[in-house]
């Protein structure tokens, strides 16, 4: 039989409070023990608190000495530095895509993709958002760009998703990933890369238009 790996508490812990923080479970601005966190998951303390310093070291909660726990509000540079590595990874993922376009693996993901975009623009939703860019950087095959991904990923869920999803904004993705999907199958390496990189500088300033960032300490 195969050797399915489990869990460890500590990676429970991590995906729960990661969980948490998307959810509004822990409210911006509140305070939390590491007691809390263990109670709530009915786990010891040291788990807890490796999964709190991994969050931390992530940039998406901060420790206060003495005190707890509490989700850390982005700055203006933390969304810079997460939309310029979504970018590289995008435009890189796509021309790659581009560039292998009539294979049939990246015809049936070209369809998947169209299929999500549509889904997306008749009912916007998180989860054919960020489907488009999953998919691209998945069929590229590289799993470091994947896992980087998922970082940031993370990041937007926690912090920006309410922002990007504004309905001024909903017309212009729908515009912009069909845009990046047409030179993709067009197999235009170039116009796929420029796409989707202008994608997340376009989500990115509007994001510098309506978010009100902390002002620096």
């Amino acid at each position: 039989m195969p050797n399915v790996r489990t869990e460890t508490f500590k990676e429970q812990a991590y995906r729960a409070i990661q969980e948490y923080i998307i959810t509004n479970r822990m409210q911006r601005g509140k305070i939390y023990s590491e007691q809390w966190f263990a109670d709530s998951l009915q786990i010891s303390r040291t788990p807890v608190r490796e999964a709190i310093l991994q969050l931390r070291s992530e940039g998406l909660v901060e420790i206060l000495r003495n005190r707890g726990v509490r989700i850390k509000d982005p700055t203006q540079e933390d969304a810079r530095n997460v939309f310029q590595m979504r970018a590289a990874i995008d435009g890189y993922c796509s021309a790659y895509m581009a560039e292998h376009h009539s294979e049939e693996n990246a015809v049936r993901s070209i369809r998947s993709i169209r299929s999500a975009i549509e889904r997306c623009h008749e009912n916007f939703n998180h989860d054919d958002e960020l489907f488009v860019h999953e998919e691209i950087i998945r069929f590229c095959g590289n799993p470091l760009f994947e896992m980087q991904f998922q970082q940031i990923r993370t990041r937007i869920n926690i912090f920006w998703w309410d922002v990007i999803r504004h309905e001024n904004r909903r017309e212009e993705v729908y515009r912009e990933h069909c845009a990046i999907v047409d030179e993709i199958e067009r197999g235009d390496v170039h116009a796929a890369f420029l796409r989707a990189v202008e994608h997340n500088n376009i989500t990115y300033r509007r994001l510098c238009g309506q978010y009100q960032f902390p002002e620096p300490r």
